[in-house]
């Protein structure tokens, strides 16, 4: 070794080079340092991991001995095909089980032992399936997923099934309600009863003085409740009297009877009123310590009552001045008045029917002066429908009431000059209007316990200042409005005449007070529930492929996917 360079950096040097081709310098094997820690015992790496003494190069000339050359690993492409060949073994073989059992009429062990064949079809849905062009791989995996169970949850379907025609149709009293009950069990299951509930409920909520939030008042119409399936509920619950339900689809019919009872309509006002009629079922099944209960969604029901009308037909004759406008900050001037005249015609009135009006609307009053009253002319006028409700309980003992007025519909309509159809001599202060209207067509007037409702038209004109340029650019105007009340029938009064409204017949059935349903809270008359009671019979389906509850869930698990 030379002094005129030193011996490190020549020492990695030749450690450099012994690692790129095998080494080549002469060398001199020391004493070798302690061995590496055995390998895995495995025999592929046996040889990679066996002990090499470490050599120093001390400037002697024996050669370094060379490193172990490192096994060749297997390429992406090679997996690949390997994967390729293993897959196209198994698909072979499962093909060739299949034949077996098909020639030995399924006495194979694939048959006898239901467990390993559903865990070798897993695998078989797990593998890529080989697309051939006959189509078999694909047709036994698709034949592997339909006799998988699409769920392993005990109770998988416990609903309402009632018919689109009659979940959206308006029932009325003696109407029928028709349903189902279905529910749905993978394994054998103990259940004491399947119950179907109906219940008509409203609530109001009214204000005290005293008080800073609304008091809810809710009022329960009826409360029935039916045993479709299992035992009563005066019998006793022990596990003796217990039914079991089959895995499979139990389809329980019923039907409701309403009776010749006018129920408040079904209603849904915001922090004002509510009133809904629900049918439900609920499944229960015993526990350690307390019954589990499972129960359906709600199905909510439309109810309306059926009115007959109070008198015949009229017209309602209007004639009133309108000395002060709806908000008192609209006024104008203090003696700006609305003259207002003309009829509403063919009331009481169906929904959807239409009524004819004549209006003639005139500014009078507007300053002692003649010439003056032109500035104030009627811009606009409208037909207003507006819905009355009237909500009345007790609170802390004391009878509380209140009026919500909410508007359902409004039509504007246009000017045609005088009453006359002629223009007349100061036409900017006559607003004169006629032709037709229609009723809307979900309106029903219904009067209960805790809840009223009514129906008026509110008949608005629109007065400003013509001669105002603040006016004009501001549009200022003032709302002068009168309500008439309107009468909303079901039964047309053409069928009646006078003396039905009189009650002056001594055949009852030709009395209008006898003809009419009874209100809710003057008949004790209930809905009556029963099981069947229509076409559709009790049916009962196994829990397999062929099942429409397993389809469902299985198209439905596929789509999740």
């Amino acid at each position: 070794m030379s002094n005129s360079e030193p011996s490190w950096p020549r020492f990695f040097r030749r450690i450099s080079e012994a690692f790129d081709d095998g080494g080549s310098q002469p060398t001199t094997q020391t004493r070798p340092l302690p061995p590496p820690p055995p390998p895995p015992r495995r025999p592929e790496n046996q040889q990679l991991y066996q002990p090499q003494p470490l050599w120093i190069d001390d400037g002697a000339s024996s050669p370094a001995p060379p490193l172990p050359a490192r096994p060749a690993r297997t390429s992406i492409q090679e997996l690949s095909q390997i994967m390729d060949a293993q897959q196209q073994a198994f698909d072979h073989a499962h093909q060739q089980q299949q034949k077996e059992t098909a020639a030995t009429g399924g006495n194979s062990n694939e048959t006898r032992h239901p467990q390993r064949r559903n865990s070798l079809l897993r695998g078989s849905i797990r593998r890529k399936p080989v697309r051939d062009g006959s189509g078999s791989s694909e047709q036994s995996a698709a034949h592997a997923m339909d006799d998988r169970p699409p769920t392993t949850e005990r109770v998988a379907e416990f609903r309402l099934d009632i018919p689109n025609g009659v979940r959206n149709m308006v029932q009325h009293p003696e109407d029928t309600i028709v349903g189902s009950v279905v529910v749905t069990v993978t394994k054998p299951t103990k259940a004491r009863r399947i119950v179907l509930c109906f219940m008509g409920q409203q609530r109001v909520q009214l204000r005290d003085q005293s008080s800073v939030s609304p008091a809810s008042i809710e009022y329960t119409l009826f409360d029935k409740q039916l045993v479709l399936w299992g035992s009563e509920y005066g019998a006793a619950d022990d596990d003796s009297r217990m039914e079991t339900l089959l895995p499979g689809t139990l389809v329980v019919p019923f039907s409701i009877n309403l009776p010749r009872v006018n129920y408040p309509s079904t209603i849904k006002r915001d922090r004002v009123c509510r009133v809904r009629y629900v049918v439900w079922a609920v499944l229960e099944r015993p526990g350690k310590l307390i019954d589990h209960t499972v129960a359906t969604e709600k199905e909510e029901l439309r109810l309306e009552p059926t009115v007959y009308p109070t008198c015949t037909k009229r017209a309602l004759t209007i004639d009133k001045v309108i000395e002060k406008p709806r908000t008192p900050e609209e006024a104008l001037a203090s003696n700006v008045s609305v003259h207002l005249q003309g009829s509403i015609s063919q009331t009481p009135a169906m929904p959807g029917e239409r009524l004819t009006y004549q209006l003639d609307a005139r500014v009078v009053g507007a300053s002692a002066a003649p010439d003056s009253r032109h500035n104030y002319v009627i811009k606009r006028m409208r037909i207003v429908f507006v819905e009355k409700l009237k909500m009345r309980g007790l609170i802390r003992g004391q009878e509380h009431s209140h009026s919500h007025r909410t508007d359902i519909f409004t039509v504007k309509i246009a000017s045609m000059g005088g009453s006359d159809g002629t223009k007349k001599a100061d036409p900017a202060a006559t607003y004169s209007a006629g032709g037709n209207v229609s009723v809307p067509l979900d309106v029903g007037a219904f009067d209960s316990k805790l809840l009223r409702r009514e129906y008026e038209i509110r008949i608005e004109c629109d007065v400003v200042d013509s001669a105002s340029l603040l006016g004009k650019m501001t549009r200022q105007r003032a709302t002068y409005a009168m309500r008439v009340p309107l009468e909303i029938c079901d039964v047309s009064p053409d069928l009646f005449d006078s003396a039905a409204y009189m009650n002056s017949y001594t055949d009852e059935s030709r009395n209008i007070s006898s003809i009419a349903p009874p209100s809710h809270d003057a008949s004790a008359l209930e809905p009556e529930l029963c099981a069947g009671g229509w076409e559709l019979e009790r049916s009962y389906h196994k829990w397999n492929a062929d099942n429409p509850c397993w389809r469902q869930l299985a198209e439905r698990k596929a789509a999740g996917s």
